[in-house]
């Protein structure tokens, strides 16, 4: 299947990506566990090219700081 993967412009908190995944797969379970898959990969080859996630946080994540 097509896989289309592009980075987007530079932001100040850092370089997003775009991954476009096709799949014939219909069922919205087995989707969701093919779309979590490819982001499980993805997530674990990060640290190869000394690369880190970033996230904004959430009200509930400054809510856990207070705390």
């Amino acid at each position: 299947m097509t896989f289309l993967i592009r980075q987007l412009q530079q932001t100040e908190k850092g370089l997003p990506i775009e991954i476009y995944v096709f799949s014939k797969l219909q069922e919205w379970a087995k989707y969701e566990d093919l779309q979590s898959d490819i982001f499980d990969h993805v997530l674990a080859v990060i640290p190869e090219f000394d690369l880190k996630v970033f996230q904004n946080p959430t009200g509930e994540d400054f809510q856990r700081l207070i705390s």
